[in-house]
């Protein structure tokens, strides 16, 4: 890939960096007395544009979704390339067949739940699999859809919506990889399924299930083999560290294993490959061509809109400033 050809991008996207929220804002929206001093502190960023008609707490939701689509539509406006965006952004189509499907299943209108986020229009999305006319979706979706459709139809296992979905999903970004052929594009979806098998790996012991399971739901792709997972299935938490002691994860994966084995609990671990990942992303400041602006003010915005909506919970929910502090992700900033 040329990268010359995102020059004139990147000083836009060094500008935008200039308005992500800071460790002060932060802080005092978790030090603020109630959600609604929270919310008010946003209005000084420029969330402000998105919640005009925001006046309750309870409403920060929508406030974020507006933000989300206004960040994904201004990045496929100014991007050279948009499969970088799309490599972004298939992850929301993917939330919403899986939204889609359940709310057939279930016979429930489940359209509140979908995120108009992504490669494809939320509701056309939803119209075209509900009147089963999916020839206009990509192979690898349509593929994802019917695999889901007759699975269910066999198993009744709403489980299996997730673990296909998730599959196919890899297989989407895996494809758009292969297409924008960018070494930094590599390592970031070698690292999402390595550290998505790492987590993985932990629920399935913590559920008891074997290995045969296990070998349904790794993803294939990554630089560690899919047999080695299928190897330590069985094996004590104490000794997967080993297991991994020379890769590139291994500081945070003794942290987040030794976690698990006092809580059992893989949401350390979960924390841990977020704040990994945003590093990788940091590294982007110091590019002056390339993909990874794009991609880590992308990545930088969503880490931002999950830190305000663990705030926005904890403090509808009375939970202490500390325990705030203790869920929240590294800022980009």
């Amino acid at each position: 890939m040329d990268k010359m050809q995102f020059s004139q991008v990147i000083p836009r996207i060094r500008v935008y960096e200039t308005k992500l929220l800071n460790k002060a804002q932060i802080d005092r929206m978790i030090d603020s007395n109630s959600a609604y001093e929270s919310l008010k502190i946003l209005k000084e960023t420029e969330y402000v544009n998105v919640m005009t008609d925001i006046n309750k707490a309870e409403d920060y939701e929508l406030m974020l979704s507006r933000e989300l689509i206004r960040v994904f539509d201004l990045m496929y406006y100014i991007s050279p390339v948009k499969g970088i965006i799309d490599l972004m952004s298939i992850k929301y189509d993917y939330h919403n067949i899986k939204v889609i499907l359940k709310g057939i299943f279930l016979k429930k209108d489940l359209s509140y739940l979908l995120i108009n986020v992504g490669t494809i229009d939320a509701l056309k999305l939803r119209d075209l699999i509900k009147s089963d006319n999916i020839r206009e979706l990509p192979i690898i979706m349509r593929d994802a859809i019917e695999e889901v459709n007759n699975n269910f139809q066999n198993t009744k296992d709403p489980q299996l919506v997730d673990i296909i979905l998730d599959r196919y999903m890899f297989k989407s970004l895996m494809q758009i990889k292969s297409e924008i052929k960018d070494t930094f594009v590599d390592k970031y979806i070698t690292t999402l399924i390595d550290s998505t098998n790492l987590k993985t790996l932990l629920r399935i012991k913590k559920q008891n299930k074997d290995k045969e399971f296990l070998a349904r739901v790794i993803i294939e792709g990554g630089s560690i083999d899919k047999n080695k997972f299928l190897e330590i299935i069985n094996d004590d938490p104490e000794n997967i560290y080993t297991k991994f002691a020379h890769t590139s994860y291994a500081g945070f994966i003794k942290v987040g294993i030794d976690d698990y084995i006092k809580n059992k609990s893989v949401s350390l671990l979960e924390k841990l490959i977020d704040n990994y990942i945003m590093s990788m992303m940091r590294d982007a400041k110091i590019i002056p061509f390339g993909v990874e602006p794009l991609l880590a003010y992308i990545y930088a915005k969503e880490t931002e809109i999950k830190i305000i909506r663990i705030i926005m919970v904890g403090k509808l929910n009375n939970i202490g400033a500390g325990l705030i502090r203790e869920r929240l992700r590294d800022i980009y900033v």
